[in-house]
Parts: C-alpha cells; sequence; structure tokens
C-alpha cells in the first residue's frame, strides 16, 4: 500500500489542525450542525490533542479559576474540552493523561474513563488520525496525486472517503455521509507551525492525580 510499511509505528511529526464539521437532518425535518477544531501535535510515540477555544472563552475559563469556581466532579463536558497527552512506551503500554491547565494537575485516566475524555481506545486513530490497517480494507481511487492518496468504502447506504497523505502519514480528510443527504460528518487535517515548545514539556512541575480523585 502507497505511503503505508508493514508495521510501521512511527511517522513523521506533525502539527495540525483538524476541524470537525457534523451535519444532521432528522425526521423532524430539523437541521443541525456543529463545528470546532481541535490541535494535535505529534511526536514519536506521544500525541497532544487539545480544543481549539475563542480568546473570550479561554478567559471565562481563566476567570472562573481565579474565582475558585472550577468544579470537574462529574462535569464531563467540560472535561472532553481539557487536553489529552497520550503516551506509548517501548512495551506499547498506552497512558493518557488529561491535563487541568487552570489546576495545574495531569490526571492519569483509566481505561474505564476514556470515553469520559473523548478518547475512543485506539492508539492508532490517535496518532494517525486513521488506523492505516483500515485502509487495506478499503478501494483505492487511483493513484496517488500531490502526495495524497484517496480511499473509499460503501457500507450500507453511507460513503466513507479518507484523503491519506502519503508522505506525512496522516489523514488529511474523512468524510462519512448517507446517501440521503441527511448525515454528514467531515474531519480535515491542515499543518500548522510547531510551537515553540510541546505542550508537554510545560507542564512538568504539575502535580499527578488519578480521574478517581476528580469524582465526587
Amino acid at each position: 500500500m502507497a505511503g503505508i510499511a508493514a508495521g510501521d509505528a512511527t511517522a513523521p511529526d506533525q502539527n495540525l489542525r483538524i476541524s470537525h464539521h457534523v451535519l444532521t437532518i432528522g425526521k423532524d425535518g430539523v437541521q443541525r450542525e456543529s463545528r470546532y477544531a481541535d490541535l494535535m501535535f505529534r511526536r514519536a510515540d506521544s500525541v497532544w490533542v487539545e480544543r481549539e477555544l475563542p480568546p473570550a472563552l479561554r478567559e471565562d475559563h481563566a476567570h472562573e479559576a481565579r474565582e475558585g469556581k472550577v468544579h470537574i466532579g462529574h462535569a464531563h463536558a467540560d472535561n472532553t474540552a481539557a487536553p489529552l497527552w497520550v503516551r506509548r512506551d517501548a512495551g506499547g503500554k498506552v497512558q493518557v493523561g488529561m491535563v487541568l491547565r487552570q489546576q495545574r494537575k495531569l490526571i492519569e485516566v483509566d481505561a474505564a474513563n476514556y470515553g469520559n475524555v473523548g478518547y475512543n481506545g485506539s492508539w492508532a486513530n490517535a496518532y494517525w488520525l486513521v488506523d492505516p490497517a483500515s485502509l487495506k480494507r478499503m478501494k483505492d481511487l487511483g493513484a496517488a496525486g500531490k502526495g495524497v492518496q484517496r480511499y473509499e468504502l460503501q457500507q450500507g447506504e453511507s460513503t466513507l472517503r479518507i484523503d491519506w497523505d502519503v508522505a506525512g502519514r496522516y489523514a488529511r480528510k474523512i468524510e462519512q455521509r448517507n446517501a440521503h443527504g441527511t448525515s454528514l460528518n467531515v474531519m480535515t487535517a491542515s499543518a500548522i507551525a510547531a510551537p515553540k515548545a510541546l505542550p508537554w514539556q510545560q507542564i512538568g512541575s504539575y502535580e499527578r492525580g488519578e480521574y478517581s480523585d476528580l469524582l465526587d
């Protein structure tokens, strides 16, 4: 397969902005649409993902922390927007950390609570944005062009298309839509400048904790 070596464990460093667009039209005829973006920094055996927030929201979060109004507890909706630091050791063991910047804490998350912090349990999906092994089950749409190999898979009335960056080794675009035009889910990844310091290099002094510590 073009661009994907069997057993490939690492890939080039990447700094990406990942935009998401989800659209659904219910049986009631109501169209519901959401858009958001994440920032991703990928290095060997380490991936950092955080929600891109507008300045006003970032200031709101900081203000609440200063006023002592940040309550984690069962606020899983807030947790899913917290930065995640996913690491894999030489033995293949994965650790997931949720970063609470305002409280200067790194919370290690157990597998039972992955869903509460927005991690789906797949290292491959986190690292490449799509498991490269899944591309083998898809139809390639001609030869690679402009550094991208396109794939397609029909799943009943749903069509999945993936644009795979051959050199960068990540999914530039993942699009899934149904035949009726009532469901659309698009993820688009674009390169951004590397940060002056990687985010995990800035949390060395953070207090460590366990996810169970947050539950009240």
